[in-house]
């Protein structure tokens, strides 16, 4: 079932029809669920269940329902960490240096469960930011996306760079943010995608150019979003058909932030 599955998501990323997608999804999810249920040590079908939960959350629930995505996000989070709790070197309940020491130990082959265990939980922090003891999360998120740019930072046409970017833009420069940090990790989404995964200018436009108030960066790099072809990046047309979406609520909400 899984290279099926593997195949059926490849499929989704690059069609164009949003609509049909959004609606087809919470059924997948309830059956990747499942499947996992069944299926315990299949490390890719885990990862693949964690990866759209993400993507679900991002894509189609955090812009109408926070609340409703805080929930997806943390589904995602559950579902990784209870696939990565077999691996030896995954200890969270420890303190925050042993669990560093142990992610030392995670390989290649373990980027894609680890990538979107820590984008959901990054995103879950993100969506709870009133709350002490998500925030107490975050450095978990953060260690976890560290590790997994040291081990494969080309992952997805640069998606590590990107979140890299966007964690430490996302924070204000008093509670630990680094926007020029932010940015040279965006340049380097940028660089290893062609600025063709369109995501990235969004999640740029949102957590650097609002960061260091840069009008002129924040419209330019929306109206880029907005003004590219569709066929931009066919393999990721879906994602770039959300981030056209994102660029346009982007857009309905500049003069509430400059």
């Amino acid at each position: 079932m899984v290279p099926i599955l593997e195949r059926t998501v490849e499929s989704l990323y690059g069609d164009e029809d949003i609509e049909t997608v959004e609606k087809g999804i919470p059924a997948n999810l309830l059956l990747l669920r499942g499947l996992c249920a069944s299926d315990p040590g299949n490390r890719d079908l885990w990862a693949l269940t964690a990866q759209l939960y993400f993507y679900y959350g991002f894509g189609f629930v955090e812009d109408r329902d926070l609340g409703q995505a805080a929930l997806v996000y943390r589904q995602g989070v559950t579902l990784g960490r209870q696939a990565l709790a077999r691996k030896s070197w995954f200890r969270p309940e420890e303190d925050f240096n042993s669990f560093q020491r142990g992610l030392l130990d995670a390989r290649v082959e373990d980027v894609p469960l680890l990538f979107w265990t820590g984008a959901s939980w990054a995103a879950w922090v993100g969506r709870n930011v009133d709350d002490p003891a998500a925030i107490a999360e975050l450095p978990l998120a953060e260690a976890i996306l560290e590790r997994v740019l040291a081990l494969d930072p080309d992952y997805m046409m640069g998606l590590p760079h990107a979140m890299a970017g966007t964690l430490k833009g996302m924070k204000p420069v008093m509670m630990g943010g680094k926007p020029e940090e932010a940015r040279m990790h965006f340049e380097e989404a940028f660089r290893l995608s062609g600025r063709r995964m369109l995501i990235f200018q969004t999640l740029y436009a949102r957590y650097y150019c609002r960061a260091v108030l840069d009008e002129e960066c924040f419209t330019e790099v929306v109206r880029e979003v907005l003004d590219a072809p569709a066929d931009i990046e066919p393999g990721y047309r879906l994602l770039n058909e959300v981030a056209r979406r994102k660029a346009r609520i982007l857009m309905e909400m500049k003069d509430d932030w400059f």
